[in-house]
């Protein structure tokens, strides 16, 4: 029996690659033949970066012109097809099941969540969102898609407009990380891993950087589509003198950081999930995120497995706090392995 499993595009690998890969993996596993339809992917760079990609039995790449990355997704999300068929783009679409990273198409819900700093209806941002949820709200809004959500606070968001959802979290590489062995830990050595992207919220690590002089702050951040703000973040990590940027790092460079520091500390806010989050975690660092998201309510699971701010001033008192915990979090990272994906999406399935 085929199955297909239709992922927008593997240009830039990141959460939601992981899951396209997954996805494949566990269809593979449970005996389908396996269709992906894409707008790009290169096998053998994605094989090197996820020990968890198999080959698809096939592959249909499609070819859309225009070069905006959420447009893309609204092409492929179109021409999903029901049957025996999963997307990974991100939204809802027509196949059987659509995984929701964020449902763009309905952002205007998180007003009614109490989260303002997710405002896509003013100036530039509603030129370029307006079209894609006027031709969601024409095309989408009967899909019969079952909603598989990345974290309970993206089901929230589907509930509101009126979904019913089933919570999967995406499958984190957990193994890697949970045996790093560290005799000491620098206390006041921070680690960031992020998208150096403007939604990324990578102001929030150059405030606590500027208040907190005496510590060492290191983001391992993978370049994004703006050269512009690329430049911007590193004249910023220049000018506080207590910020180094290492872009495009290897897992080498990673597990030493995750090894030595001692806190990791979360820029982003409305964090739809956050595997680094989880790798953290794993790794025996002290999480301190922001108290919206996936990352807050169902990682950190709003401040038993770490701490958590709602402001600059919050972050770096939870930085100071988190420098003098004892992390015993490890175990709670299991609950997000690719083991335990398989075996729900699996379930799912059945």
């Amino acid at each position: 029996m085929e199955f297909t499993v239709y992922h927008n595009s593997f240009e830039v690998l990141g959460g939601s690659e992981r899951v396209a890969v997954s996805v494949i993996n566990v269809l593979k596993y449970l005996g389908y033949k396996v269709k992906l339809v894409t707008l790009y992917i290169d096998k053998e760079k994605v094989r090197k970066w996820d020990e968890h990609f198999v080959d698809p039995d096939e592959i249909v790449v499609k070819s859309f012109p225009v070069k905006f990355g959420l447009y893309k997704a609204l092409y492929l999300s179109l021409n999903s097809k029901p049957g025996n068929s999963i997307s990974t783009i991100g939204d809802i679409t027509f196949c059987d099941y659509s995984y929701i990273h964020f449902p763009w198409s309905l952002t205007d819900n998180l007003r009614r969540m109490g989260f303002s700093e997710y405002d896509y209806s003013r100036g530039k941002m509603r030129i370029y969102y307006l079209p894609y949820k006027y031709t969601y709200k024409l095309f989408f809004r009967k899909s019969k898609s079952r909603l598989l959500a990345n974290s309970s606070w993206t089901g929230k968001i589907l509930e509101l407009s009126g979904y019913s959802y089933t919570v999967l979290y995406p499958p984190v590489n957990v193994e890697k990380f949970i045996n790093i062995k560290s005799k000491e830990r620098n206390p006041k050595l921070v680690v960031s891993v992020s998208r150096i992207s403007p939604e990324k919220n990578l102001e929030n690590l150059f405030y606590v950087a500027k208040k907190l002089k005496d510590y060492e702050f290191i983001l391992l951040g993978s370049s994004g589509r703006s050269k512009k703000y690329y430049e911007y973040v590193i004249k910023e990590a220049e000018n506080l003198g207590n910020v180094r940027v290492i872009s495009d790092f290897s897992d080498d460079i990673l597990l030493k950081y995750f090894s030595e520091a001692k806190v990791y500390f979360h820029p982003k806010v409305n964090e739809h999930f956050g595997i680094s989050v989880v790798e953290a975690i794993a790794s025996g660092l002290v999480p301190v995120v922001h108290k919206s998201g996936g990352a807050w309510f169902d990682i950190v699971k709003e401040g038993k497995y770490g701490l958590g701010y709602s402001s600059g001033d919050e972050a770096v008192n939870a930085i100071l706090e988190g420098s003098k915990y004892e992390n015993d979090f490890r175990d709670v990272s299991n609950d997000f392995s690719f083991e335990r994906f398989r075996d729900r999406f699996s379930s799912i399935l059945r």
